[in-house]
């Protein structure tokens, strides 16, 4: 266990954002129905096997449970929320599970659209900075006179010369840097992002019920 995870583990309410609004972004909250025979121990090692994976620090004290994990693994079902607090409360005759949790992929895809946004952005910067110089270049230059087509080469149905002027203007616009790319990207990560910030609670909720339905770890 890397030092990171055991500092985690030892800080169960730590939060590196203590913005609202940004730590809404990344952060999961919510809380689940459970069975009121189960007392904190019993629900714990029933959750036992889906907390506690490779790489994991897990924390119990009394009923909360802590756990920070350091490069999960692909096939770790909370490997999307890197760090959480699981407590056990009675609510009147019932109880719950409440779930505080924080994922970095999250955080990385809500940020991935704005990176790409930049650079779709400094490559209009670029395109306007190049035409502009291709204009004042073009200024102090003559354009090129059209080749007359011979009155018996009219006749003859040939070809009228190609434009040296159009031929310029086409591989000006050829050069340019397209943005295009950008605000496909910018596109594609914020509707992995929406996607992700609904499914990925569900899932951790799911999950957290399955796993408390079954038998405790021997």
């Amino acid at each position: 266990m890397s030092e990171y995870a055991a500092h985690l583990a030892q800080l169960p309410n730590a939060s590196p954002m203590k913005l609202p609004i940004i730590d809404r972004i990344w952060r999961v909250r919510g809380a689940i129905a459970i069975d009121p025979v189960l007392g904190a121990d019993e629900a714990f090692a029933r959750l036992d096997p889906l907390v506690r994976t490779a790489d994991t620090a897990v924390q119990i004290e009394g009923n909360t449970l802590t756990y920070a994990k350091d490069n999960p693994a692909a096939q770790d079902k909370l490997a999307t929320f890197t760090r959480g607090t699981l407590t056990l409360e009675r609510v009147g005759a019932g109880a719950v599970l409440r779930f505080d949790l924080f994922s970095h992929a999250l955080l990385m895809a809500f940020l991935a659209p704005l990176l790409f946004l930049g650079f779709a952005q400094l490559a209009n910067v670029i395109n306007s900075w190049e035409k502009t110089g291709a204009q004042a270049s073009e200024a102090e230059e003559p354009s090129r006179p059209v080749k007359a087509l011979h009155p018996v080469d009219q006749f003859l149905g040939a070809p009228a010369p190609d434009d040296p002027n159009k031929a310029k203007d086409k591989e000006k616009d050829e050069g340019r840097h397209s943005p295009d790319e950008g605000y496909f990207m910018a596109g594609l990560f914020a509707a992995i992002y929406l996607v992700g910030r609904w499914l990925e609670p569900w899932l951790a909720r799911r999950r957290f019920r399955a796993a408390l339905s079954g038998p405790p770890a021997t």
